[in-house]
């Protein structure tokens, strides 16, 4: 029993270590790689989204983007030019009309368990994976990159197969739980 006890003690220091690490390597890390996703529309779980001003909710009507891009809650576009496509899981547009980084594959950090989105399946990650820009991604959430910088994946953040960071959008239901939370 005492023995666990150490064990448990000695566990915990070296998490508080690890993290201090993690953060301090993650000052070092390009900022220009971190890309905060603004004002957008994304098909999720077959359900069309807009998110604005960092709010997720519902698409319930009709949008037309700045290029003259028509957007449906049914997920079928219009493109100015006549050509007609359906947004699948993962496909977001900017409010510019552009399609955007798509999320179907990518690394998600979710409950302090580092989850992979792979051809529409979300599965826990067993072992480590090489990006497209060369970085390795772990299942404790640490990149390194190719550059041999290091950064942790933290709660909620999602990193593409390109390596791109994505940062979460909160719903309105997480925002109004927080505030719960906050009081």
């Amino acid at each position: 029993m005492k023995n666990l006890f150490v064990l448990l003690v000695v566990a915990f220091f070296s998490m508080g270590v690890m993290a201090h690490e993690s953060k301090i390597d993650k000052n070092k890390v390009d900022d220009s790689k971190i890309v905060q996703i603004k004002d957008h529309v994304m098909m999720s779980d077959g359900k069309m989204m807009m998110v604005k001003d960092g709010k997720m909710m519902m698409m319930n009507r009709e949008m037309t983007m700045s290029n003259g891009t028509m957007v449906y809650p049914s997920g079928m576009v219009k493109m100015k030019n006549g050509k007609s496509m359906m947004m699948k899981n993962g496909d977001m547009i900017a409010m510019n009309g552009m399609m955007m980084n798509k999320m179907n594959d990518y690394v998600h950090m979710k409950n302090g368990k580092m989850m992979m989105m792979k051809n529409g399946k979300m599965m826990m990650m067993q072992k480590d994976m090489k990006l497209s820009n060369g970085s390795v991604v772990s299942p404790s959430g640490m990149v390194k990159m190719k550059n041999g910088k290091s950064m942790m994946i933290e709660n909620g953040q999602m990193m593409d197969m390109n390596g791109m960071m994505m940062m979460k959008t909160k719903s309105k239901m997480e925002m109004e739980k927080e505030k719960m939370n906050k009081k």
